[in-house]
């Protein structure tokens, strides 16, 4: 049983995280739950328990949106609970929302009854180790499993090249958005003026009015790509460029799976806890911190070390994929014997 997922809304992140837990759980048929919070489980599944274990998978999940309580009705009714590769909601950034209300320590009496407790990366650990949850582990995004196994050497990339994605998001975001696309404009101007090739990547719906406004205004609107569900297309697009920057998280994450030296523009802390997840933090700056000049010069510098930039890449992501597949198999055994 897949717990939470925003699936069916041509969201490429959700998406692919679905096809990731599918990937890593290959042994099982994957049935999806609906989101967390939205629905209660059905009647069949409480009657006739068609499932051995659920996974509280996709996203950041952990400590936003309601309270536990369909979280708590999954552990009492499959043997196993696993939380795998989630996110943890920052308090920090979260409590400047309004409606918004941190129920960690209700997420700790659930969390402390699951099997195993997986998520995204440190930042996430950290808020989970202090309310006292000893047994958490970075696991990684499990999007990282769709990074090839072998590193190719073969400098097949297209130097001067960049790829670009741009998102907003109405409830919560660092910066204004206005002088994030004024930004956004300036780096794709500077890039075209410099003679490079440029692809803007829409991963969203609601993106697409704006990315269309923002390229054309940098004059660069030739190549624009809509990927909503396949990841596999949009690692194909992108791992033939030399850099890439994005805002949408898993715009980022699957730009790293193909191993592009990427620049994650934080529009929320989830997307520093998968930079961090993979050795990449430094590469991470927040949206109402972002400077054309400045990524200018970091993708710059990347496309002259793009095979070395990209084989760091290689080395960090391959530590997590090969991690989350080993697990996997670990608590695939434990179903068997549940």
């Amino acid at each position: 049983m897949y717990v939470g997922g925003w699936l069916g809304y041509n969201n490429l992140g959700d998406e692919a995280l679905f096809e990731a837990y599918k990937k890593l759980f290959n042994g099982y048929s994957l049935l999806h739950y609906p989101h967390v919070g939205r629905r209660v489980l059905s009647i069949p599944t409480k009657l006739f328990r068609i499932a051995k274990a659920a996974i509280l998978a996709g996203g950041t999940l952990i400590n936003k949106g309601s309270c536990p309580d369909s979280v708590q009705e999954c552990l009492d009714i499959f043997p196993k609970f696993y939380v795998f590769g989630t996110g943890v909601a920052n308090p920090a950034f979260w409590a400047r929302i309004q409606g918004w209300t941190d129920n960690l320590m209700q997420w700790k009496t659930v969390l402390q009854r699951c099997a195993y407790v997986g998520v995204r990366g440190p930042l996430s650990a950290e808020l989970l180790i202090n309310i006292g949850i000893d047994n958490v582990e970075v696991i990684g995004d499990p999007a990282v499993v769709f990074a090839s196994d072998n590193f190719d050497n073969s400098d097949s990339y297209m130097p001067n090249s960049i790829g670009l994605n741009v998102g907003w998001d109405n409830v919560a975001q660092w910066g204004e958005p206005q002088k994030i696309y004024t930004e956004y404009v300036r780096l794709a101007t500077i890039a075209r003026k410099a003679g490079w090739k440029i692809r803007w990547f829409v991963v969203w719906p609601p993106d697409l009015t704006i990315t269309k406004e923002l390229a054309k205004a940098s004059n660069t609107k030739v190549e624009l790509y809509e990927i909503y569900s396949n990841p596999y297309n949009y690692i194909d697009l992108v791992k033939s460029l030399s850099t890439f920057v994005g805002t949408r998280l898993h715009s980022v994450v699957l730009a790293t799976c193909a191993y592009v030296p990427s620049v994650m523009l934080e529009y929320r802390p989830k997307c520093k806890d998968y930079m961090m997840s993979i050795g990449q933090e430094t590469n991470t700056i927040r949206t109402d911190k972002f400077k054309a000049e400045d990524v200018w010069d970091i993708v710059k510098t990347w496309n002259i070390e793009r095979t070395k930039v990209s084989q760091e890449l290689y080395r960090s992501i391959k530590v997590l994929r090969d991690k989350q597949r080993v697990k996997a198999k670990e608590l695939m055994k434990e179903m068997i014997s549940s």
